[in-house]
């Protein structure tokens, strides 16, 4: 974790941890900050925080308002989410199981995530082709809302800076997307960028240049200079061959 974010992680760990108190069990940490390549004043912080007991209508609205706090406090952040939930909702849903598993990092507390799918009979989501077409619709969705210049289900909120939107749908949509066409090849090993970008010059073939300008603006948005419109309309052949790939499978 980048050294400028480290106090506003541990306030934020502090705060839940005053009001929560022994409910709290688990704080997975996701997005640019835990994987050390956030940028300040663009990004936001993610927490994906369990809670032995649900969550009440009073817990919602001081989490409003811990939110708020740490903003003020903390400028350097564009944007701070708490997403709560009980023990109970995380064992009914196997998808953010997943997502915590192989895409986030714990941060406190004990890992529920591992103690819940070492339960016998506890159903699970493991990076295969089934698990790729299951989200193929959404994911198919989402392009081409970005590729209309609408919001994407599938994004929190899509920078106003067109350089760093396009770091943005590098991420989501030649990595995650990637990611997600390396499984129904039965080739993932992890949401890594670096390790993914690895792969899909690996395993597909004649698309080099748009995985070199991926490259280029995950490693520095400004330098690479290409707009999110841009970098759309290169990708598009790509991302839509993967889909189809994924489709086939």
């Amino acid at each position: 974790m980048q050294s400028e974010f480290r106090p506003l992680v541990k306030d934020a760990v502090l705060y839940c941890e005053k009001y929560f108190d022994e409910k709290l069990l688990t704080i997975y940490l996701h997005g640019s900050i835990a994987k050390g390549d956030a940028i300040p004043y663009v990004s936001d912080l993610d927490f994906y925080i369990v809670i032995s007991c649900k969550l009440k209508h009073k817990d919602k609205k001081y989490i409003e308002i811990m939110e708020q706090r740490l903003q003020q406090k903390y400028p350097i952040i564009n944007g701070i989410h708490f997403s709560v939930h009980s023990l109970g909702d995380l064992e009914n849903d196997k998808f953010a199981r997943f997502i915590l598993k192989y895409n986030s990092m714990l941060y406190f507390g004990k890992d529920i995530v591992k103690e819940l799918d070492d339960i016998v009979g506890c159903e699970k989501f493991e990076p295969n082709v089934k698990l790729a077409k299951s989200r193929l619709d959404f994911a198919r969705e989402c392009f081409k809302q970005a590729l209309d210049d609408k919001q994407p289900m599938c994004v929190d909120e899509v920078p106003n800076d067109t350089y760093y939107a396009a770091r943005k749908y590098a991420r989501y949509f030649v990595v995650i997307e990637g990611a997600y066409f390396l499984m129904s090849q039965n080739k993932f090993e992890s949401f890594e960028k670096m390790d993914v970008l690895d792969k899909l010059y690996k395993y597909t073939n004649g698309f080099e240049k748009e995985l070199d300008m991926t490259r280029q603006i995950l490693i520095d948005s400004k330098r690479a200079g290409i707009s999110h419109y841009e970098f759309l309309k290169r990708i598009r052949s790509f991302v839509e061959w993967m889909f189809d790939m994924i489709e086939k499978t």
